[in-house]
């Protein structure tokens, strides 16, 4: 029976996430909420996913997502994550809380040179501070 492709399509419930850390500011920002939504087709390499590692929940972007190993990184990351299988990615980040404001476009900038010079200078300031984490 074909399909009814009158009616609207409606999007999938979200699932919002705190965003805590730099890895991924400015586009993620500590104090944010990830609104995640459920994988439905292939994501593509840019994508900012849902990961469950061992010890956390991790919003990072795809590098490479191959039959047994997907490939993620944080934008202010020196180096990927571990390979993880595809079944341990939970969504893709669709929208943004910010301050009570919901962004829908325009929050992802990318990777930018000014956030891994931030983490770098937040770290090192942490141990000088004898902080562990930029905390």
């Amino acid at each position: 029976m074909p399909r009814d492709t009158s009616a609207p399509v409606v999007p999938s419930a979200l699932s919002w996430v705190p965003v805590q850390g730099d890895s991924m500011w400015p586009s993620l920002r500590a104090g944010d909420h990830a609104g995640i939504e459920p994988l439905e087709e292939m994501p593509r390499p840019g994508d900012v996913l849902l990961a469950r590692f061992d010890h956390a929940l991790v919003l990072h972007r795809l590098r490479r997502w191959e039959a047994g190993a997907v490939a993620l990184c944080g934008d202010n990351a020196s180096q990927e994550d571990p390979p993880l299988p595809p079944s341990r990615v939970l969504g893709r980040v669709r929208r943004v809380r910010r301050g009570g404001v919901v962004l829908e476009t325009g929050w992802d900038c990318g990777p930018r040179w000014l956030g891994r010079v931030r983490v770098a200078v937040k770290w090192r300031l942490a141990a000088l501070l004898g902080r562990r984490g930029g905390q």
